[in-house]
């Protein structure tokens, strides 16, 4: 009887091509959200920095790119993020290599080896700006919120709809045709779309 390990490296020497999904914004530069993902069975002894590989692990399909080879670890990072996976890629978790995308601008290849580096080097320094920004704006944001001075200088036109449900009354924001927050009474719960929620409030009990 074959184990499940002898079983998985029986897949992989048959396995030729298979495609997949991207979903998500780790590849953000590379690989849009909803392209199709062409994988080819390449051993991971084969595959070099720079290169696009997929791996599975807590239950979900990856696709990094291998940035760094260090004491036999192989370390991998997303395009779209600006700092390293947390753990090395170990070989019982690797797929193959991603080698090609299918999207709506139609079958391109993924640039992988010493080309593929250089372009995610630009990508990874761009998210860590991001990053960057996010970190400083995002403080202030909710400093603003909470000191509740937005209302001041803006007053978007927003219509107030309050109507019953069998879960209890429930009061909707619509700005422009769109809610963009709401109050449900049962579950005492408010949602508010940004950047609403500077100048909108949950009704006071």
């Amino acid at each position: 009887m074959k184990t499940p390990s002898a079983h998985a490296q029986e897949w992989r020497r048959r396995m030729v091509e298979m495609s997949a999904p991207a979903r998500g914004g780790s590849m953000r530069g590379t690989l849009a959200d909803g392209d199709r993902l062409i994988v080819r069975a390449v051993a991971l002894g084969e595959v070099g920095l720079g290169d696009v590989v997929a791996f599975r692990r807590g239950g979900r399909i990856w696709a990094h790119r291998l940035v760094k080879i260090r004491d036999g670890q192989w370390w991998t990072q997303g395009d779209g993020n600006w700092r390293r996976d947390t753990e090395p890629l170990v070989g019982s978790e690797y797929i193959g290599r991603v080698e090609e995308a299918d999207g709506s601008g139609g079958r391109r290849k993924v640039a992988g080896g010493s080309k593929g580096m250089r372009r995610a080097t630009g990508w990874h320094v761009l998210a860590f700006v991001r990053w960057g920004v996010r970190s400083l704006l995002v403080p202030l944001y909710r400093l603003v919120r909470a000191s509740r001075v937005a209302p001041l200088l803006w007053r978007p036109d927003v219509l107030v709809a309050r109507f019953s449900t069998a879960d209890g009354p429930r009061i909707k924001y619509i700005h422009r045709g769109h809610a963009v927050a709401c109050w449900r009474a049962d579950r005492q719960s408010w949602t508010c779309r940004r950047p609403y929620d500077l100048v909108l409030f949950p009704p006071a009990p």
